[in-house]
């Protein structure tokens, strides 16, 4: 949207509800998802709405710090020149081409690694590797002054794409929420420093260890807890300390009770009357109670179900037993429909950045918003 006025926690907060309001949508908005920009999160705050950080700007940003760490700069930077020696040239890349399709290799880019951009260097090192024999072929029949990647940075390279390889980030096709503990642990799990890891290994682990921990505390970790434990998967809650798992069910209880009315489902109305303390006393009992209602044991039950498959959808399973589960579905709804990441809008900021260039600086708002939309509808298209 068009704003003429900086960007400080209060004009982002007010343009967001007028956003909301535009598009009627208020009543349906539980969580709002941002970058960690210190204005949005401010505005976060300020918001009637749960505020939900972007995961992937938390990975990336202890990425980037943990680099500098490990001491990769050097091979990364001829990574870089070379990348941009074939991308800034057609008749470079024509060539990287004719090399690849000789070898038998898929005919790909190359691509370019961006601090901003998630997975970037991940992308460039995995390209520079599949095609380096390609790449020192061409280089070697032009002339140039390119210093190409030595047979130990080749193989410092090999070590950081397994390391970043678990730091893959995206969930804009499936359920994201409820994904970010796990893996966030898997995470630690896999940046454990081994009596094997070199040096720089060690450094790069610390640093990104330490650096994401730190993040970590930001992320509203309460929110992702309760979305972990609504997604069939992983209910065991192995992600988390023992100490942490019974304060999630217990908070997960009073959802459900509806004794917490601004974290209900929206749109929901709780016209049933909070239940009676005497209520949860008569649940021991054996005998049946006309007082006792489902909910008093929804959470119990679902505990013990077993636990789906990982390739098995949430939102599919709790679709399927929406009628065992009643209100906790529609909680169930709630949580895990929140994106863990806005790497999706940041795409389509992108796209508008290519949009409006220099040369077309006098394009009116409207057809910005049109030429954005055309460009994403096209791309589906094809």
């Amino acid at each position: 949207m068009k704003t003429e006025e900086c960007h400080f926690a209060e004009a982002c907060a007010r343009q967001f509800l007028n956003v909301a309001n535009q598009w009627g949508i208020v009543d349906k908005i539980s969580t709002i998802g941002t970058d960690s920009a210190p204005n949005m999160v401010a505005a976060g705050r300020i918001l009637p709405f749960e505020h939900l950080p972007c995961v992937a700007h938390v990975v990336q940003r202890a990425i980037v710090m943990s680099l500098r760490e490990g001491g990769f700069d050097g091979a990364l930077a001829k990574c870089r020149k070379v990348v941009g020696h074939f991308k800034h040239s057609p008749a470079n890349s024509d060539e990287l081409n004719v090399q690849q399709a000789s070898l038998g290799q898929v005919q790909e880019p190359l691509v370019q690694d961006v601090p901003t951009r998630w997975n970037s260097s991940l992308e460039m090192i995995k390209r520079v590797m599949r095609n380096r024999d390609a790449l020192h072929t061409t280089l070697s029949q032009q002339k140039q002054n390119l210093a190409l990647p030595t047979n130990a940075e080749y193989e410092k390279l090999a070590k950081l794409e397994k390391l970043l390889e678990p730091c893959s980030v995206g969930g804009d096709k499936y359920v994201s929420c409820s994904v970010v503990l796990p893996a966030l642990c898997h995470l630690q799990y896999a940046m454990k420093i081994s009596d094997d890891d070199p040096a720089y290994i060690v450094r790069f682990k610390a640093a990104f260890t330490k650096d994401l921990n730190q993040r970590r505390e930001k992320i509203n970790l309460e929110w992702l807890k309760v979305a972990t434990a609504l997604d069939p998967r992983f209910k065991d809650l192995k992600c988390l300390p023992r100490a942490e798992r019974e304060p999630v069910w217990a908070k997960l209880s009073e959802l459900v009770k509806g004794e917490e009315p601004a974290l209900q489902p929206l749109g929901e109305e709780n016209t049933e009357p909070p239940k009676k303390k005497t209520a949860l006393l008569l649940m021991g009992s054996d005998s049946e109670s006309v007082e006792e209602t489902p909910e008093d044991n929804t959470v119990e039950r679902y505990k013990v179900e077993p636990s789906a498959s990982l390739d098995q959808c949430p939102l599919k399973w709790w679709s399927e037993h929406t009628a065992v589960y009643g209100k906790m579905a529609h909680i169930a709804r709630k949580y895990l429909g929140t994106p863990a990441t806005t790497v999706p809008c940041e795409r389509l900021f992108s796209l508008a950045g290519h949009i409006v260039q220099k040369r077309r600086s006098s394009l009116s708002p409207e057809n910005v918003n049109k030429l954005v939309c055309l460009s994403d509808w096209w791309k589906k298209e094809k």
